[in-house]
């Protein structure tokens, strides 16, 4: 896939909306559309931290944002990382982690960490590219959180990135 165009960026982060100490975290952040938007619009004092698996991608994020926080781990391991960098439960949690191609036990750690983490004023967006929407694995996704939020919005399609995709917010834990 080619990287995320500047639309889709806008339309996932959305307003940041932070106070001072608040924090944003980004899984899967790539090569960073999604972080230079994050990057633009993060208040003062607002903490980010990015989640990244591939050592190449860590190395680019880590050059490309030397003001930044990343993380060189596995989304899955969230409450984890979190707690090992000092960090309160995040306002917003920004994903571009491909939930169609996921095997269920990694959706699993990564929105049982996401319920775990996500301060219950916050929200949790990803995105879906629209030929993936109906997919098995998408659906169980959606499922997953639907079972775990009580809010949901689905944005689009912004069908000025290639390919064209929704972008979802979750919000409102339904144990919160």
């Amino acid at each position: 896939m080619l990287p995320s165009t500047r639309y889709l960026a806008r339309a996932l982060v959305g307003r940041l909306e932070l106070q001072s100490d608040e924090l944003v975290v980004e899984f899967g952040p790539g090569t960073g559309p999604m972080t230079a938007v994050i990057r633009e619009l993060l208040p003062p004092r607002a903490k980010y931290v990015g989640i990244e698996l591939e050592t190449k991608f860590h190395t680019l994020l880590v050059k490309r944002f030397p003001t930044m926080t990343f993380h060189l781990g596995s989304a899955g391991d969230l409450p984890a990382i979190l707690r090992e960098h000092g960090l309160p439960k995040a306002m917003r949690i920004i994903s571009g982690l491909p939930f169609a191609s996921l095997p269920a036990k990694v959706q699993d750690a990564v929105v049982n960490g996401v319920v775990e983490c996500l301060h219950p004023a916050g929200d949790f967006r990803t995105f879906q590219y629209m030929h993936a929407y109906g997919m098995a694995k998408a659906r169980r996704f959606r499922s997953l959180m639907d079972e775990r939020f009580a809010s949901f919005e689905r944005i689009g399609p912004i069908l000025r990135n290639m390919p064209p995709a929704y972008v979802l917010r979750y919000w409102a834990r339904r144990d919160a």
